[in-house]
């Protein structure tokens, strides 16, 4: 599995490459042509439609023909393991995507139970990439944990 840090991209916190995924902060708009020249194809939001406006970011992804899709991972404060297991079905392994949220915290949430459940980790590699991810609540790794288990 191929898993590093790229820190060359202006207007990106915590960006990381895990086999054919950026995983990621809020970008700037002006980050997307950047996005796009790694490849990638498939931008997916995690944050829910109501924590900003996000009409610039759609209306940029759209500009560059690349595809958007907005997809709360996060219910009440908590990992949705129904979401997550969508998400996860979502990805395809051909093509890299790009996934963000805030800070990348609910990015590193999620990834666990993907990493876990769909490229046959082990939940503690999992853990340990995640919290160098972006990672900053620990209720998330007991969430995940819960989503696995299922």
């Amino acid at each position: 599995m191929e898993y590093k840090r790229i820190t060359d991209i202006n207007g990106l916190m915590h960006l990381w490459k895990v086999d054919n995924l950026y995983l990621a902060g809020q970008p700037s708009i002006e980050s997307f042509e950047k996005i796009k020249e790694l490849g990638v194809t498939k931008i997916i939001n995690l944050r829910s439609a109501g924590e900003m406006d996000f009409s610039a970011e759609i209306e940029k992804v759209n500009s560059l023909g690349l595809e958007y899709v907005q997809f709360p991972i996060v219910e009440n404060g908590e990992l949705n393991a129904e979401n997550c297991e969508r998400l996860s079905k979502m990805i395809d392994k051909e093509n890299p995507h790009f996934i963000h949220c805030g800070s990348a915290n609910r990015v590193a949430g999620w990834l666990i139970t993907y990493l876990t459940d769909y490229r046959g980790m082990s939940f503690d590699d999992a853990v340990e990439i995640a919290e160098q991810n972006g990672l900053s609540n620990p209720g998330f790794i007991d969430q995940a944990e819960m989503i696995v288990k299922k």
